[in-house]
């Protein structure tokens, strides 16, 4: 349940986040919002926001960076597994089935970062990032209701 809550949190902040740059975008960098009490952000970060902000040069940053997301999704995947159905709990096998395939995905693209020339980076800093938010979606989706 808390980790449900936790990624409600940090869904909302990034909402949040989102629309308060594409606002300032809008405004000449101008900041239009009234001053609000803000929650503190919660420990995970939000690939979404994070990820476009690496350069080429960075590449090796960016890689660690979504090694310490995968760090966490590991733990829920593995919080996961101790809840499937098989052992009679809320999670079914399939879906734990397809969070791994999912987690293999990730690996098989991360790898790609080493590779990555400056003309195909962007592309593959999508790809990592998308196959990321797959696994995060297939987790969420299995979170037992």
């Amino acid at each position: 349940m808390r980790l449900l809550a936790l990624a409600a949190m940090t869904l909302v902040l990034a909402v949040s986040l989102g629309c308060r740059k594409q606002r300032s975008n809008e405004t000449g960098g101008a900041d239009t919002t009234q001053n609000v009490a803000v929650a503190p952000a919660p420990a995970v970060t939000d690939t979404a926001t994070t990820v476009a902000d690496f350069s080429f040069e960075q590449r090796q940053d960016f890689a660690q960076s979504i090694r310490q997301q995968l760090s966490d999704l590991d733990r829920q995947i593995s919080s996961l597994a101790s809840q499937a159905k098989s052992r009679g709990g809320a999670v079914s096998d399939r879906a734990l089935a397809n969070i791994r395939t999912s987690r293999r995905a990730v690996a098989r693209t991360l790898t790609r970062v080493d590779a990555a020339t400056s003309a195909n980076w962007e592309q593959i800093k999508q790809g990592v990032n998308q196959a990321v938010e797959n696994l995060s979606e297939s987790i969420g989706a299995a979170q037992p209701k």
